[in-house]
């Protein structure tokens, strides 16, 4: 199996705009029961960064060869009654795993790995996995077999099938948008014989709201104590390019930009009132520093994956000389009378009875950029 996530311009060919659109709702309809925020990751901002994140404007980019695996995709799932869902699922996995083209080849993580899905020796003969209807019932055999697939959202069924990298199932999402046009597309269903619903009503629909899952994309999730949360730039958590964050002047730290300017705005202040910059001892944290630290303290450190250290939105702060913080700390004490003016709080659930007092972490509220 392909462990990179390509990504594609892709469009509706054939299909009339108008037309286009009253499909695609009636296909998000289909989803309605997948985005129940329980299944773990439809409430995960880094996700829903990639589901909502269009790759440009629509303008005809399928070359034949990837329209006629789509349309092979769209069938077989037809065939077996799984219908616009099913559909809609299994383009956009070949779409991540292949870009739609029949590879005969794998990659560093998986040499074996081939055909639109990329799959593995495991799956089954490879004259099966190269041939475009065999791999799509591979696939269709694996996401069946899954109890409740149709309640999950599209790219966590995607990901418990084909078991990636991405354990959030992000580079899947990424393609979701395409996905449902392209199959809009090849379906090309009536609007007014099916009894489509137009764009303007999709909203309405009970569970599987795009519009309202995609309206919080622009400024995260928010947690507890009004912090803002989430992705930002289609990174996933602890894994942002160190090219994307800007330095603070505490040497070793990173942050997102706009937090990196308010943070050194605000420990050039408290210097004038102090005569000594901020003392921090934490900023930006891999995945892979959430992990270790997670299993050194589990009491403490978030889940891997989840820390606002991980959007590179939170630090964790001291006393002058490195000595701990606490409720009524010299730097404390100034912070939450002068924090909230740059941008930065004390979130609640750090506060004085809690559950977990934590004076020292503080995060960043700015919007998302």
């Amino acid at each position: 199996m392909k462990r990179t996530s390509r990504r594609l311009i892709v469009a509706a060919v054939a299909t009339p705009p108008v037309a286009a659109i009253a499909v695609v709702a009636l296909i998000v309809t289909a989803f309605a029961a997948f985005a129940a925020d329980d299944n773990g990751t439809a409430g995960d901002p880094a996700v829903r960064a990639a589901a909502c994140t269009s790759n440009g404007d629509a303008a005809p980019g399928l070359t034949a060869e990837q329209t006629a695996n789509a349309a092979t995709i769209t069938s077989v799932a037809a065939a077996r009654g799984m219908g616009a869902a099913g559909a809609v699922i299994g383009v956009m996995t070949a779409m991540t795993e292949s870009s739609l083209l029949n590879i005969d080849h794998g990659d560093a993580a998986g040499p074996d790995s081939r055909g639109l899905f990329q799959q593995r020796d495991s799956w089954g003969p490879a004259s099966v996995r190269m041939d475009p209807a065999g791999a799509a019932g591979l696939f269709f055999d694996r996401l069946t077999a899954i109890d409740g697939w149709q309640d999950l959202a599209p790219w966590a069924a995607a990901q418990q099938v084909q078991h990636s990298a991405f354990s959030d199932g992000s580079n899947y999402a990424a393609h979701y948008q395409d996905a449902l046009t392209i199959v809009a597309d090849l379906q090309g269903t009536d609007p007014e014989a099916t009894g489509a619903q137009p764009s303007s009503a999709a909203a309405d629909v009970p569970g599987f709201d795009m519009a309202a899952f995609c309206a919080m994309s622009s400024t995260g999730v928010a947690a507890g104590g009004g912090v803002v949360a989430g992705a930002w730039r289609g990174f996933s958590n602890g894994q942002i390019l160190a090219t994307a964050l800007c330095p603070l002047t505490a040497p070793g730290q990173l942050l997102r930009c706009d937090a990196a300017t308010a943070w050194n705005n605000m420990s050039a202040a408290y210097r004038a009132a102090t005569g000594a910059p901020l003392c921090i001892t934490d900023s930006y944290r891999s995945l892979a520093v959430q992990v270790r630290l997670r299993a050194e303290k589990p009491t403490l450190a978030a889940v891997a994956g989840t820390s606002n250290h991980g959007w590179a939105l939170a630090v964790d702060l001291c006393e002058a000389g490195r000595t701990a913080m606490g409720y009524t700390t010299p730097t404390y004490l100034w912070l939450k009378g002068n924090a909230a003016a740059f941008g930065w709080v004390h979130p609640g659930w750090a506060e004085p009875g809690a559950g977990q007092e934590e004076p020292w972490h503080w995060e960043y509220v700015g919007s998302a950029s």
